[in-house]
C-alpha cells in the first residue's frame, strides 16, 4: 500500500450494513484532509444477495473507485473468496492487490487462502455483542479495525460515528465504544501489519451526485421539486426532503411520474421555479407532458438518472442508455436541450445552469446523469454559493397590445405571470397563432403553423450561437482521442495519463452538452489517428447522434454489464483499439 493512497472494499449481503460502512470510512478519511471517491455495488433486494462499497483515498485528487483493493472487510464468506481469488474480476472490478489485507470474524471458515493475501481474523461478532445485540454492530467493530490498520487518529473516526448516528446518543456512544475495541484489537494483535496513511490537515467536502444537483439548484433559486421515487433519481428527493425546511423548498411525492412532470409544469407556469425528475421508466411516462410544455412554451428542467434498461432492467446498476430516449422524448420537432455533468462539481453548477436556460429559452432542459454519478461519492474542496439567477424576460402588462407568442427574430417571446392585468391570453397544448388562440379545430391554417414552428425552432438557432466550447483533456499534442460523456470522464482521463505514461499521445474530448450537437467536436476530432468513443452503454448512443450530425468516422467501446468503468481495464481496451 501506498502512504498517499489506499482502496478499501467493504463487502457482505444485502441487510449487513455494507454502505453505512462504507459512507462512515468515507467520511473519516475526508475528515483526516484525503481526496475521497466511492463506488456502491448493490441489488435490489433489502436481505441476502451480495454487495459491496469501495472507497478510494488519497493525499491527490481521484477520479475514480480505482484499480484492486489494498484492505478487504469480508462480512462473510461470500465476499472473502470473491474478493481474495485472482481470478474473479467482475464488472472489470480487480481483486485484492499482492500483499493486500483482509479483516474478516473468525466465524468464517472452509475458505481458500491465498498466499498474496494477509489474513486478520478477528473477533467481530463476539465484541460487538459486548455493546448490542444488533450483529450489525461487527461493521463499526471492522471499521475501528480498519483504522488501528491505517493509524488513523480515532477521535476523528468518533467524530463521525456520532454524526452518522444523530442524536442517538446512547446508541453513539455503545458504537464509538465498539470502534475502539476493534481499532485497539487490531493494534495489539496484528500491529506489524498496520500501514501509516498520510493524513493532511485539509477541509474537504463529502457530497453524492443527486445532492450536489439538489443543493446547486437551490443555490440557483429552486423553490419546488416533484417527484415519484425510482432509483437512482430519489437520491435528490430524499435530500432536497431532509432539507426542505432549512432551503425554503417544497418537496412533493406524487402519486406517479405523470402527476410530477404536470406539477413542475404548472408551478413553472406560475412563475415558480421548479424541477421534476425520475430514472428511465419513469420518465417514459413523462414524455407526453415534455411536448406540452414545450408547445406552451413553459420553462421546465427535468432530472432525467440512468439506468440499465429496457423496462425494470437492472434497478441498482448504472448506465448511459437513455441518451436517445431523452433526444426523442415527445412527439414532433421542438427547442431543447441536454446537459450530462461530467462529475459531482459540475453536477452542482449545471443545476443552476439548467434552471436559467430553461427560462431564458422557455423550453425543456434535461439533465441526464446516470446511477454512478448519482449515487457515488467525491470530495469537494470548495463551492460558490453566490446566486446569480437569469430568469428570462417577462411581460410587465404595460404592453400595447400582448401576444404571448409573439414572432421575435431569437424566437424568445415575453412571458405572463398568471394574473397579472392586461396581458389575458390563452394557453393550450394545440397549435396555436401569436395569441396563442388554436389553427386546427374548424379549419387548420399551414401557413400559421408554419410560422409558430419557425418562431419555435429559432430559439436553437440563438441557443447554438450561445453554446459553449467543448472542454477536452491533454488534447493539445495528442495522435489519438477518445470521446466520453457524462460519467465516465474519471476513468477516461485516468486511463489516459496511463497510456500516456507509456509513451502513448492520446487525448479526450468530453461532453457534457450532448444536445443539441456541437460542431466544435468535429473540429476537435480532426486530424487525429483515431478517434475512439467510450459509452456505458450498448450501441454507442452519443457516438450515433454525433455521427448522424457531424459524419464523424470513429471506433467504439462499450460497457453494458450494469458496472462502471475501471482505469486499468479501458487503458487495456483503449489500446487494443489504437493497436499500439
Amino acid at each position: 500500500m501506498d502512504q498517499n493512497e489506499v482502496i478499501v472494499r467493504v463487502g457482505g449481503a444485502a441487510g449487513d450494513g455494507v454502505q453505512s460502512a462504507g459512507l462512515i470510512l468515507a467520511r473519516v478519511f475526508s475528515r483526516s484532509g484525503l481526496y475521497v471517491s466511492t463506488y456502491n455495488y448493490y441489488q435490489s433486494i433489502i436481505r441476502g444477495g451480495y454487495s459491496w462499497y469501495q472507497i478510494r483515498a488519497s493525499v491527490k485528487k481521484v477520479k475514480n473507485q480505482g484499480d484492486g483493493i489494498d484492505l478487504l472487510i469480508a462480512l462473510n464468506k461470500d465476499t472473502l473468496e470473491r474478493h481474495t481469488n485472482p481470478k474473479i474480476t467482475e464488472g472489470g472490478a480487480a481483486p485484492i492487490d499482492d500483499k493486500g489485507v483482509v479483516i474478516y470474524d473468525k466465524t468464517i471458515t472452509n475458505f481458500t487462502k491465498y498466499d498474496h493475501v494477509k489474513y486478520c481474523e478477528m473477533p467481530l461478532g463476539e465484541i460487538a455483542q459486548k455493546y448490542s445485540k444488533n450483529t450489525l454492530l461487527k461493521n463499526t467493530v471492522a471499521i475501528g479495525a480498519s483504522f488501528g490498520y491505517f493509524q488513523v487518529d480515532f477521535e476523528v473516526i468518533a467524530e463521525v460515528i456520532r454524526d452518522q448516528f444523530g442524536n442517538k446518543g446512547e446508541i453513539a456512544e455503545l458504537n464509538v465504544k465498539a470502534a475502539k475495541e476493534g481499532y485497539d484489537y487490531f493494534v495489539e494483535k496484528f500491529g506489524t501489519a498496520s500501514k501509516e496513511l498520510k493524513t493532511p490537515k485539509k477541509k474537504l467536502y463529502l457530497m453524492a451526485g443527486g445532492e450536489a444537483t439538489g443543493l446547486g439548484a437551490v443555490r440557483a433559486g429552486l423553490k419546488a421539486y416533484f417527484g415519484y421515487p425510482m432509483t437512482p433519481a430519489s437520491s435528490i428527493i430524499h435530500y432536497l426532503a431532509a432539507h426542505q425546511k432549512k432551503f425554503g423548498v417544497f418537496v412533493k411525492i406524487t402519486e406517479d411520474e405523470i402527476s410530477a412532470i404536470n406539477m413542475a409544469a404548472a408551478a413553472n407556469y406560475a412563475g415558480v421555479r421548479a424541477m421534476t425528475g425520475s430514472s428511465g421508466g419513469g420518465f417514459a411516462l413523462m414524455t407526453e407532458a415534455v411536448g406540452m410544455a414545450s408547445m406552451m412554451e413553459i420553462p421546465l428542467v427535468i432530472y432525467e438518472a440512468q439506468r440499465a434498461g429496457p423496462s425494470t432492467g437492472l434497478p441498482t446498476k448504472t448506465e448511459q442508455g437513455d441518451l436517445l430516449q431523452v433526444v426523442g422524448a415527445s412527439q414532433g420537432d421542438f427547442p431543447k436541450a441536454i446537459l450530462a455533468p461530467r462529475n459531482i462539481e459540475e453536477a452542482y453548477y449545471m443545476a443552476g445552469e439548467a434552471l436559467d436556460m430553461a427560462e431564458k429559452y422557455q423550453m425543456p432542459v434535461f439533465f441526464l446523469t446516470d446511477l454512478y454519478l448519482a449515487e457515488h461519492y467525491d470530495t469537494i474542496e470548495n463551492l460558490d454559493l453566490k446566486t446569480k439567477v437569469e430568469r428570462g424576460k417577462f411581460a410587465k402588462g404595460d404592453e400595447k397590445d400582448y401576444k404571448r407568442y409573439q414572432f421575435t427574430e431569437n424566437g424568445i417571446s415575453l412571458r405572463a405571470l398568471p394574473g397579472t392585468p392586461n396581458l389575458m391570453h390563452n394557453e393550450d397544448s394545440d397549435e396555436h397563432d401569436e395569441r396563442g388562440d388554436v389553427v386546427s379545430d374548424a379549419v387548420t391554417d399551414p401557413v400559421a403553423r408554419e410560422r409558430i414552428m419557425e418562431k419555435r425552432m429559432r430559439k436553437m438557432e440563438t441557443f447554438m450561437k450561445e453554446i459553449k466550447p467543448t472542454p477536452t483533456y491533454r488534447l493539445d499534442d495528442a495522435e489519438y482521442a477518445v470521446i466520453q460523456w457524462g460519467s465516465t470522464q474519471g476513468s477516461v482521463e485516468e486511463a489516459i495519463d496511463i497510456l500516456r505514461n507509456k509513451g502513448i499521445k492520446i487525448g479526450a474530448i468530453e461532453v457534457n452538452r450532448p444536445y443539441p450537437v456541437n460542431p466544435d467536436i468535429k473540429k476537435l476530432a480532426s486530424g487525429k489517428k483515431k478517434v475512439i468513443f467510450v459509452e456505458n452503454n450498448y450501441t454507442g448512443q452519443l457516438r450515433r447522434l454525433i455521427r448522424s450530425e457531424l459524419s464523424l468516422e470513429s471506433d467504439l467501446i462499450t460497457k453494458y454489464d450494469g458496472e462502471s468503468f475501471y482505469p486499468g481495464a479501458l487503458a487495456e481496451e483503449i489500446k487494443k483499439k489504437i493497436g499500439a
